[in-house]
């Protein structure tokens, strides 16, 4: 063999090393202690419940009835981001957090909303145009912006919401999605993602922008479509996955296409992140459904809203700032 096909076949097993070493610290981010099986309470609302060794520990997913009169109120829609373990810190999991506005401080908000006015409109605004008081034009708009660690650091209030996506075992759609109580009285100032190989101490985090909720569990009905403890509610075209942990992918299905998930397809916004690298190498494509009025088409992920008597599925769509 000569030096030159030695050298050429040198480089090629330790690109092959290399390539198979990316791959496996890709499918790291996905590991997580996940087991679920689905049980109804004592009030019969349908919970997914973690199972450890054959016991039923505290519910991953629980569903309240949602007040149709109940009002909305405004939340920020942000991203935050973890490097693993054991991965040189080069491979990303990411969640959304939504904090509502009248739980941060006032000196905080105020600085979000100047944040608010340099970034890209969301598609599904009533108007279509942005209405934010900016000399920028939409053109010249960021996708998100980060917010320095010395200002959500103080913000101690459980009142955020986090979803976060992850591998597991279990094979009912969105049981790999928790939901518990510790998910929907989330702090921003928590380092505290919902995989365990999350390096908390390195989290970054970024506004992309704001919206209106009436509850905790629209944005997650919104993304698992009404599945409500893994059960069927109607005939809504799926979310771009069941987010059952046997969905997961650690390329095309992974923690960060769910993000991309709820970014573009619940809130209208960008998916794009920020220096994901190999983490993040799938653009997801929206349903297309109907829209509130029963008639016009739109590529986002509705909120299911109950069934009527008739059997049709009542539609209620997030209303975006």
């Amino acid at each position: 063999m000569t030096s030159e096909t030695s050298s050429a076949f040198t480089t090629s097993k330790i690109a092959a090393i290399a390539l198979s070493s990316t791959l496996f610290l890709i499918s790291l981010s996905g590991l997580a202690v996940l087991k679920a099986t689905v049980q109804p309470d004592a009030t019969g609302l349908r919970q997914i419940h973690q199972v450890t060794s054959g016991s039923i520990e505290a519910p991953l997913i629980s569903f309240p009835l949602v007040n149709p009169d109940e009002e909305s109120k405004l939340y920020y829609v942000f991203l935050q981001k973890f490097p693993l373990e054991y991965t040189f810190k080069s491979i990303f999991h990411t969640e959304v957090i939504l904090c509502p506005k009248d739980k941060l401080d006032n000196d905080f908000t105020s600085t979000l909303d100047e944040v608010l006015t340099t970034l890209e409109p969301s598609r599904f605004s009533k108007t279509q145009q942005d209405s934010s008081p900016s000399s920028l034009t939409t053109s010249e708009k960021e996708p998100f912006a980060e917010i320095q660690s010395s200002q959500w650091s103080t913000q101690s209030s459980p009142s955020c919401i986090q979803l976060g996506y992850a591998g597991s075992s279990c094979k009912t759609p969105c049981c790999s999605v928790p939901h518990r109580s510790n998910n929907v009285a989330y702090a921003l100032n928590s380092k505290t993602a919902v995989i365990q190989n999350a390096m908390g101490d390195y989290k970054q985090l970024y506004l992309y922008g704001s919206t209106q909720l009436k509850d905790e569990d629209t944005a997650f009905r919104a993304v698992c479509h009404g599945h409500y403890g893994a059960i069927e509610e109607g005939a809504l075209p799926t979310c771009v996955s069941n987010w059952a942990g046997t969905d997961y992918n650690p390329i095309t299905n992974n923690c960060n296409t769910f993000t991309s998930t709820l970014l573009k397809c619940v809130f209208g916004l960008t998916d794009a992140k920020p220096s994901l690298w190999v983490s993040d190498l799938m653009s997801v494509t929206c349903p297309n459904e109907k829209g509130g009025d029963g008639a016009s088409e739109v590529d986002k992920c509705q909120v299911p809203d109950g069934v009527s008597r008739s059997g049709e599925e009542q539609i209620t769509s997030l209303e975006v700032e």
